[in-house]
């Protein structure tokens, strides 16, 4: 349709506002307006970049881009989490630092089995569990050959 009314030739048929400028709709057939009339006013079309649903917000975290998502484990298997804190404390509490590799080996099979994020934090248990077991053996051995 053109703006005096005329219909344009793609225009397919419908009803849309009334070309004589009444408040109602009107008509086209897909070549020429007709009489019908409906007294109906339509709504307004929501605007462009508004949905026409709700749309629920992403949790807090969950888009890689979001600096939250780095700081809580949202996504991640708990075997990665456990991995990635026992590797950390494993550094310094040597005792731990084995059990951050057994961690990471699992929860990187927990993560390729269910898709859930956390291989990161599981290779980053795994490899300070070995910094970790390599300094406790390092501490040990000295200790041993020193008669302590």
């Amino acid at each position: 349709m053109t703006f005096d009314g005329q219909p344009q030739q793609s225009a397919p048929a419908g009803w849309y506002p009334d070309p004589a400028g009444s408040a109602s709709l009107r008509y086209f057939d897909g070549g020429h307006w007709t009489q019908h009339i409906s007294p109906v006013q339509f709504a307004p079309p929501t605007p462009w970049n508004q949905p026409v649903y709700p749309v629920p917000a992403p949790p807090v975290g969950s888009d890689p881009h979001d600096a939250m998502h780095w700081m809580l484990p949202i996504g991640r298997t708990g075997q990665s989490i456990a991995a990635g804190y026992l590797g950390l404390f494993g550094l310094f509490i040597w005792p731990a630092a084995p059990f951050a590799i057994g961690f990471g080996v699992w929860a990187l099979a927990a993560s390729k089995r269910t898709g859930l994020h956390g291989r990161g934090r599981a290779i980053f248990g795994i490899v300070t569990g070995v910094v970790g077991t390599l300094i406790g053996a390092s501490v040990l051995v000295i200790t041993v050959m020193r008669g302590y």
